[in-house]
């Protein structure tokens, strides 16, 4: 099965030039599946949720999504009483979706974990956070799945921070210790998020040290979470890394990403990982 995921798309602070060539660069990957984990917009307005509307409906594949912290929107009233009404609207009825994909050479079960608040306790709202009833839930979710499916979690905000320094401060999701304990727990091999804008893989062991998997041609022995974030894909709000997306085949027990990358005016893979599942 392969699986394209992208991420923060920021549709009215994005990049006109990459946007443009984004959905055939998608097609041409033939994935069975995109993952969007969040951020389609920059200031949460209908018409920024329908210019992605229209990216989405142009791509040829379905497409398995949750929110962003921007997509939340800036008006106040909406943000407290409707928060993810242009959301439901435009993008996805449902902001925790579950999906069984069944493909030769491997059983996929995704499921989406929404990490994005209205509020917080910190001044900081675009911070992400999980709570116990969600894990519950997900726990629930997962029994519907096919015990021999691969489990993954779609989310927009990391669960883990890049083993390297970063240009801002980053900030993992708050719960996010106990979260990925209880997706190692679950069976959870695969979480694709998104938010800090970089690109990178880490591997999540609760019985051994966390390890970071360095930039360049990657490969690792086991890794019972994967945590895999994707940069922005299409925006012009760069943090040190280009505009890219991840091409993930899961296939006869092996998880295989690439990152493909925009350089040069053209779409172009970066680097590649291959992990056993």
């Amino acid at each position: 099965m392969r699986l394209a995921h992208v991420s923060d798309l920021h549709f009215g602070h994005h990049d006109p030039a990459v946007s443009a060539t984004l959905a055939a660069d998608l097609g041409a990957q033939a994935p069975d599946l995109v993952v969007a984990s969040g951020d389609f917009t920059q200031r949460g307005t209908a018409s920024e949720f329908q210019m992605a509307r229209e990216f989405l409906d142009s791509v040829a594949v379905p497409v398995f999504a949750v929110p962003g912290n921007h997509d939340l929107g800036r008006n106040p009233v909406r943000r407290f009483l409707d928060p993810y009404g242009l959301y439901r609207r435009y993008i996805a009825p449902e902001i925790e979706p579950f999906l069984e994909l069944d493909r030769p050479g491997a059983a996929v079960a995704f499921a989406g974990l929404n990490t994005t608040r209205r509020a917080l306790a910190d001044r900081d709202w675009s911070n992400g956070s999980i709570n116990r009833r969600q894990l519950e839930r997900l726990e629930t979710t997962f029994q519907h799945a096919s015990a021999d499916a691969v489990r993954v979690v779609v989310a927009h905000h990391p669960l883990m921070q890049p083993a390297q320094s970063t240009l801002k401060p980053t900030l993992a999701a708050r719960r996010s210790a106990l979260a990925l304990d209880a997706f190692a727990r679950l069976g959870v091999r695969l979480v694709l998020s998104g938010h800090f804008h970089l690109s990178f893989v880490r591997k999540y062991d609760p019985n051994s040290v966390r390890d970071g998997i360095p930039r360049g041609p990657r490969r690792a022995a086991d890794a019972p979470v994967l945590v895999c974030q994707a940069s922005s894909t299409i925006s012009d709000r760069l943090r040190g890394d280009a505009n890219a997306y991840n091409v993930i085949d899961i296939r006869d027990g092996v998880i295989d990403i690439r990152v493909r990358e925009w350089h040069e005016g053209e779409w172009q893979t970066r680097e590649e990982a291959e992990v056993a599942v």
